[in-house]
């Protein structure tokens, strides 16, 4: 048994792009309709559930085996000139919106990161858009064994293996070929920003728009420019700023000068005459509690 009998399993777009040629145009169809043209979309916009990597060289269905990694799940190539996208299948698929964590979503912008460098990837392929591997017309499709499907940590264990997965940490230094990475960057910079400003704002749905805003600014002034993919869709820059606007709304009530004045009232200049000591033990744990909400809301369980 191959990939290919659990593939619809994996493939998750509900009405997917789907187009003729993959310089496009894309329109979105039936799932029944997309697979009979040669170009698919790979995943939802908030789901990963493919790990694609775009191989332009000559040797798409042997560069896995060559460099020590796992049997991909398949290898859809171009049949002349064997180029191709090499795809993995995840056991479970990495949500990047609203209901993500942010480990799993960082660990996958650096497995990405990996396989492109590994897999000698085309560092400008967007991800989105892929080789339909049921498309015999156009694609050769080489297909893995039922069971290659894998989870995040087999493959970034692969990758470390090989010396290939990126340290954890900035992603703009770290992950600047991942199309995820774009994703963990754009959220840390929106969430830090969100914590002074929030309660600036009394109305909920100008702060959501404030947030959209201010994560919109980023990703065209920055993110653009930092990573090889180019910025984010206003769609998924929408996914990031909305997860952060509903949690820093729920939980954050101070606006920052209020904030730093209970901090300074709490503080001040601590003195045993004052019992600056007792005052001291109750500020360290009210900033505990400040710590734990802000990992909460960056994907600490």
């Amino acid at each position: 048994m191959t990939f290919e009998t659990v593939w619809p399993d994996h493939w998750l777009p509900r009405a997917p792009l789907a187009g003729e040629s993959k310089g496009g145009a894309y329109r979105r169809t039936s799932r029944e309709r997309a697979l009979t043209l040669p170009y698919v979309e790979a995943n939802p916009s908030v789901l990963r559930s493919l790990v694609v990597t775009d191989h332009d060289g000559a040797d798409a269905d042997v560069m896995a085996a060559l460099a020590g990694l796992p049997t991909p799940s398949y290898v859809a190539m171009n049949p002349h000139t064997r180029a191709g996208h090499i795809v993995y299948a995840l056991d479970s698929p990495v949500c990047l919106t609203d209901a993500a964590r942010r480990r799993p979503v960082n660990l996958l912008a650096r497995i990405e990161h990996g396989l492109c460098t590994v897999l000698g990837g085309d560092v400008h392929y967007g991800g989105r858009i892929t080789k339909n591997p049921h498309h015999a017309q156009q694609h050769l499709t080489l297909w893995g064994p039922q069971e290659a499907v894998y989870g995040l940590r087999d493959l970034a264990g692969a990758l470390a293996g090989l010396g290939a997965l990126p340290s954890a940490g900035d992603p703009r230094r770290n992950v600047t070929s991942s199309a995820v990475g774009r994703n963990v960057a754009l959220f840390d910079h929106t969430r830090r920003w969100s914590y002074r400003r929030r309660g600036d704002f009394t109305s909920r749905e100008e702060w959501g728009r404030a947030v959209f805003a201010a994560a919109w600014e980023h990703n065209e002034t920055v993110i653009g420019d930092a990573f090889t993919r180019g910025p984010l869709s206003a769609a998924e820059v929408g996914h990031v700023s909305r997860s952060i606007a509903e949690w820093t709304w729920r939980r954050i009530r101070r606006t920052f000068s209020e904030e730093q004045a209970r901090r300074g009232r709490s503080g001040g200049k601590l003195t045993a005459a004052r019992g600056g000591r007792e005052r001291l033990i109750e500020m360290n744990k009210a900033r505990a509690v400040d710590r734990a909400a802000l990992l909460e809301v960056a994907g600490g369980s």
